[in-house]
């Protein structure tokens, strides 16, 4: 895997200021278009796609706050099995087991009691004061 080195990741060409119409669907979609008198350019050409979390208030007033970028994994891998992973974050630990549908029943079953044990016995071994990250 190779990583980024981006110092910042400028979305926008600036702190831009504009006048817009906001459009709040049903579904939770929200699209917002600059009025006609605008003519502010946001980016620097092209489309963006910023990942963020959006936060919409009673009355409409809407946060947008974007996720940083190039920070690497929220999570640590610590532990892998054929169909499952176990990883940490500074406050869980996610165990996750994917299994094709295709491979009938028992073996399902076979597979998850084996790779439970396997996830088991390796959480066993660890230390009781690991530093989980």
């Amino acid at each position: 895997m190779t990583k980024k080195n981006y110092k910042v990741q400028q979305i926008l060409v600036g702190n831009v200021k504009m006048d817009t119409q906001t459009f709040f669907h049903t579904n939770g979609d929200v699209n917002i278009f600059p009025c006609g008198w605008v003519d502010e350019l946001v980016t620097s050409g092209g489309c963006r796609r910023p990942k963020g979390r959006m936060t919409i208030e009673e009355d409409g007033t809407s946060h947008f706050h974007a996720y940083r970028s190039c920070t690497g994994s929220r999570y640590r891998m610590l532990y892998e099995t054929s169909n499952g992973e176990v990883k940490c974050t500074r406050r869980m630990l996610l165990v996750t087991l994917r299994l094709p549908l295709g491979i009938g029943r028992i073996k399902m079953i076979e597979a998850l009691v084996k790779q439970v044990g396997e996830i088991v016995n390796y959480i066993k071994s660890l230390k009781e004061n690991i530093a989980w990250v």
